[in-house]
């Protein structure tokens, strides 16, 4: 339906009104203020006629009841029917011409010339309530994006040539300026790390990476980076506004800019049906004018030919299509509310079923970000619990994720895991004592530099490999867990039309396959930045697919805003990609995108038969009221009965026990 609230701004900007109930925050009461006072006051105006009221003041004030009961009914429609009558003059203004807004105020304005008031009222009001309740999720996700960055740090703990520290504005702090990061709080800026050891950091909002990176001295530290087990000290290299977070934030809004509001069925079909409309009303009296100029036999009645246009003028009032279609939408976003899907409008719902790619994001996504140890392999004259308790001894003193399930495994086993002293991150790694052993735990990066032989292999696990007193001791591998039923849930997307699935992620390109291998999907691309993928669903969508993202840490944030619907993961996924997203599977449970794409095809199916049923009336009550067999009456039943009937038929068939069968 057409915004006639934004009609001045295509980009879901906020409106100049104040206290717009689609652009501020505020209760039913203010949202829909107009609508329930107009709403009110039409009931009451309608129980007074019922009970003669009008006639009886107009009595005694000495004029006609009916100019009384249409000044009531003009005052009841001031509230929502100044703001459309603005919003046509404006498209009028425009050049266009033929709209929903043309037709309803002429079919308001016909209703009330021959004097069913409350028809009148009842036509504006039912489309200012359906579409302030459409377009007003959306309108408050774009509010909030301008303030995404508020999730970022506050304040940048930066420190002086004496070594004393003040906390001031991330904005104000220059590169070069030397500042300081807790455990787990977030680097406000780019910068670089200082002092002499390596430091870990969670980079997974940056990079999608699901297993911390180890970052040595002098090298890049990304805005967005979390220090894992110790407070670190950087050097900035970039202002705020250029930091990567910064530079994410703005492809969000790049990318909001570039998605156009798609054209809704019913504005399509109010294209051709409002001057089809128009053109027979004006025939309807014009052409028996003409007869009866040219003939005599023919008595032309003005009074009676209008009223028959009246009457299909009335008739073709599109009520039912204002109220059955976006009524249709918002019963199928509560139902997939109810399933754990959560729908910021109703054009993201209408645009599944077209999708023909779909993309994701691999960890959280796909898998859980929890690793699980697939194998231990041990050397000669070791056992593998040998290995694995070693590995845990160390591993008891890190928050690394491999770390975590390692020591995970040595307890589901029962290990004695000995104590450790002295233990030390080192890059790629960590080194401690036990029992009077030098032992290493790490990469086959920390195995090189120690001078320690690893037998060469290949795997798609990551791998923790052991070492005890300078000699290889063995290797764990160990893998991301992929969620219940991603492979069924792919399967059934492929059945709901999607053509294509591919794997974005910025994870280690044998992981990626894996995973890709597992759940079967097309195909995948590894190691991407945010700005790779972003330009990844770019082009597909440029090549004319349709593109669903899937996806929920930060880094998703700009290819969530740049997909035709963009689909982020609530449980874990951050609150950028949540808002930067058109749906948000709240939980993990992937099966309820599926579950989304059927009932975007079921929707499809009620509102067609819902316009069907609609129109057809209408065109036989049209027909029948030329002819002057159709009374007002019928007008009426072709326009509130059938939007009655339409409405029933919507709650029927998409309240269903779970809304997609």
């Amino acid at each position: 339906m057409a915004k006639y609230n934004h009609i001045h701004n295509e980009e879901r900007s906020c409106c100049a009104q104040p206290r717009c109930g689609n652009c501020h925050d505020g209760g039913i009461g203010v949202r829909y203020g107009n609508e329930i006072i107009t709403l009110a006051f039409m009931l009451l105006g309608m129980l007074l006629g019922h009970y003669g009221v009008f006639s009886s003041m107009a009595m005694s004030a000495g004029f006609g009841s009916r100019l009384l009961e249409a000044v009531y009914y003009v005052l009841t429609l001031t509230p929502v029917g100044l703001p459309i009558l603005s919003a046509t003059l404006a498209s009028w203004r425009q050049s266009d011409f033929f709209n929903e807004f043309t037709l309803m105020v002429l079919a308001s304005a016909g209703a009330f010339f021959i004097g069913e008031y409350p028809e009148g009222v009842a036509i504006l009001l039912f489309y200012s309530f359906g579409e302030k309740l459409e377009d007003s999720a959306s309108d408050k996700a774009r509010k909030r994006i301008s303030s995404l960055l508020d999730k970022m740090p506050g304040k940048v703990t930066v420190e002086d040539e004496s070594g004393k520290l003040s906390d001031v504005s991330p904005e104000s702090v220059e590169p070069g300026t030397v500042f300081r990061v807790k455990p787990g709080e977030r680097v406000a800026l780019d910068a670089v790390l200082c002092g002499n050891m390596p430091a870990d950091f969670d980079s997974s909002a940056v990079t999608g990476e699901s297993v911390p990176v180890s970052v040595m001295s002098g090298e890049k530290v990304s805005s967005g980076f979390i220090p894992v087990d110790r407070e670190v000290r950087l050097k900035s290299s970039a202002f705020y506004k250029d930091s990567t977070m910064s530079r994410i934030m703005a492809m969000v809004e790049e990318s909001l800019a570039k998605k156009s509001n798609t054209e809704t069925l019913l504005r399509r079909i109010t294209r051709w049906y409002t001057p089809a409309v128009m053109i027979v009303t004006v025939l309807l009296f014009l052409v028996p004018w003409l007869i009866g100029m040219i003939s005599d036999s023919f008595d032309f009645e003005w009074y009676v030919w209008f009223k028959r246009c009246l009457v299909l003028l009335v008739c073709s009032c599109p009520c039912a299509l204002v109220v059955s279609i976006p009524l249709s939408y918002f019963v199928a976003i509560g139902n997939a509310s109810r399933l754990g899907v959560l729908f910021k409008g109703s054009r993201y719902l209408d645009s599944l079923r077209r999708v023909t790619v779909l993309l994701l994001d691999k960890t959280g996504t796909l898998t859980t970000g929890k690793f699980h140890v697939v194998g231990v392999t041990a050397s000669d004259g070791v056992s593998q619990d040998d290995v694995l308790g070693l590995a845990a001894s160390l591993d008891k003193h890190s928050a690394h994720p491999l770390a975590n399930a390692i020591v995970d495994m040595a307890k589901a086993k029962n290990l004695k895991v000995p104590e450790a002293s002295g233990v030390a991150t080192v890059p790629h790694g960590l080194k401690g004592n036990v029992d009077g052993h030098d032992v290493l735990v790490g990469s086959r990066h920390l195995m090189a530099d120690s001078g320690i032989d690893v037998p060469d292999g290949k795997s798609d696990s990551s791998e923790v490999i052991v070492a005890c007193d300078g000699a290889y001791y063995g290797f764990i591998m160990l893998d991301d867990t992929v969620k219940p039923g991603v492979a069924d849930t792919l399967r059934d997307l492929r059945r709901s039309g999607v053509k294509r699935i591919e794997i974005l992620s910025g994870d280690r390109g044998a992981a990626v396959a894996k995973v890709a291998s597992q759940v079967g999907a097309d195909s995948c691309r590894a190691e991407l930045l945010p700005d790779e993928k972003y330009r990844i669903v770019e082009r597909i969508r440029a090549d004319g697919d349709v593109v669903a993202f899937v996806g929920d840490g930060i880094n998703d944030a700009p290819s969530l805003a740049m997909a035709d619907v963009g689909i982020a993961i609530g449980t874990g996924g951050s609150d950028v990609a949540m808002e930067s997203a058109d749906a948000v599977i709240m939980g993990n449970d992937l099966r309820r995108l599926a579950d989304s794409f059927r009932l975007s095809g079921r929707i499809k199916r009620v509102v067609a038969e819902n316009v069907s049923l609609a129109i057809g009336v209408k065109l036989i009550v049209m027909v029948l009221g030329a002819f002057g067999v159709a009374s007002l009456w019928a007008a009426v039943f072709a326009d509130t009965g059938i939007t009655l009937l339409t409405v029933g038929s919507t709650l029927f068939c998409l309240r269903m026990k779970d809304g997609m069968e």
